[in-house]
C-alpha cells in the first residue's frame, strides 16, 4: 500500500511544567505485508514543530526532515460480523531546522513513540474503528549545541477514533483523531497494490 498523509499535532502537554508542543507533518507512506498477519509501515516527509512555553517563550521551528516506521499485527476477528482487531507500534521522528531567538541556537528533535490496539467493524465501504494507545512524544532540545534535555509527555494513555472509507476500488480515505493524552488529527489517502 502506498499513500499520502497529513498528521496534525494540535497539542501535547509536557511534564514538569514545560508547556506543550504542536506541529504539522506531511508524509509519503508505504506498507508491506510480509505475511497475512503482519505488515511493516514506513513514512518519509517533512514536518515543523512549535514549543509553547513561558521560558524562553514560544519557539517555532521551520520545516525539516520527518520519518517513521512501525508494524501492525492482525488479531482475532469475526468475519461473519465484519469485526477485526489489530495491534501496532509506531515511531515517528521530526527534525526541524534550528531557530535562533535572542542569540541562542535552539535545536530540537521530536520522537513520537506509540503502541495501539484497535477494533473495527466493516459496514460496506465504511470501516469505523476505536481503540486505545499508549506512548509519549519526547521533546529533545539543545541550546547552543549543548545543554541537552529530553522532556516527555505529561499523559501517556489516549483514545483513538477513526474510519476508513473505500473511495473507489483499492483506494481508501482515512481520518483519525487521537484524544485524552493530547489532540491529534490525521488525514490520508492510500491505494492497495
Amino acid at each position: 500500500r502506498w499513500g499520502l498523509q497529513g498528521d496534525f499535532l494540535i497539542d501535547r502537554d509536557l511534564k514538569d511544567d514545560q508547556g506543550g508542543v504542536s506541529g504539522d507533518r506531511y508524509f509519503l507512506t508505504g506498507s508491506y505485508g510480509i505475511f497475512d498477519w503482519i505488515c511493516f509501515d514506513s513514512k518519509i516527509g517533512a514536518g515543523n514543530v512549535s514549543w509553547h512555553n513561558s521560558n524562553p517563550g514560544n519557539l517555532n521551528y521551520n520545516t525539516g526532515f520527518a520519518g517513521g516506521y512501525g508494524f501492525r499485527i492482525r488479531g482475532p476477528e469475526n468475519r461473519d460480523l465484519g469485526i477485526k482487531t489489530v495491534a501496532g507500534f509506531q515511531h515517528i521522528s521530526i527534525h526541524p531546522r534550528t531557530t535562533c531567538p535572542a542569540n541562542d541556537k535552539h535545536r530540537v528533535i521530536i520522537d513520537d513513540w506509540q503502541g495501539s490496539v484497535l477494533i473495527s467493524k466493516d459496514i460496506g465501504n465504511f470501516v469505523p474503528y476505536l481503540g486505545a494507545r499508549y506512548g509519549t512524544v519526547d521533546y529533545i532540545k539543545w541550546v547552543n549545541e549543548h545543554d541537552r534535555r529530553r522532556i516527555k509527555s505529561k499523559k501517556m494513555a489516549g483514545i483513538v477514533i477513526g474510519m476508513d472509507y473505500m473511495v473507489a476500488g483499492d483506494t481508501r480515505l482515512n481520518i483519525e483523531g487521537d484524544f485524552v493524552d493530547g489532540e491529534e488529527l490525521s488525514i490520508g489517502i492510500s491505494r492497495d497494490f
